[in-house]
């Protein structure tokens, strides 16, 4: 974008739309089951999050519904990370974030669904929630639609 005598860089990114149709062009527009589609809003979310090293969709009684990783190690801590996020103190958790010297861990609930994340370290945390968030949403939605 050009203003003026300087040249500004505009930085933005684009959701795909949901599909609504009950069938594409090459099949189901649309993943049947849960896990496919925590697994689509993973995708998504490691569209938004390019600092995304991994992460795990955890239901509400803490069962991994789908991981980026194919080390079973990562989602068994994604799912003790939670619990101990949940045995720590009163009440209900609805988001955690933890730093450590070589990467940053998430972990937010909505809707009756957990997500952890683990991303690069010095991400925008208040973004990163928020995209978590918005996805764990839009998973909810989808399961409303079902």
């Amino acid at each position: 974008m050009r203003l003026g005598r300087g040249t500004w860089t505009v930085c933005c990114y684009t959701v795909p739309p949901k599909a609504k149709s009950p069938d594409g062009p090459v099949g189901p527009a649309r993943p049947d089951g849960l896990p496919e589609r925590a697994r689509v809003v993973l995708d998504t979310l490691a569209g938004l999050e390019p600092e995304l090293k991994a992460a795990a969709v955890l239901s509400g009684t803490g069962e991994v519904l789908a991981s980026t990783s194919d080390d079973e190690g990562f989602a068994r801590s994604a799912v003790d990370f939670a619990d101990a996020l949940a045995a720590a103190g009163p009440g209900e958790l609805d988001s955690s974030h933890v730093a450590t010297e070589e990467a940053e861990v998430f972990m937010v609930s909505e809707s009756g669904f957990s997500l952890v994340a683990v991303t690069a370290r010095f991400v925008l945390a208040s973004l990163t929630s928020f995209d978590i968030r918005m996805s764990l949403r839009d998973l909810a939605a989808e399961e409303d639609d079902a």
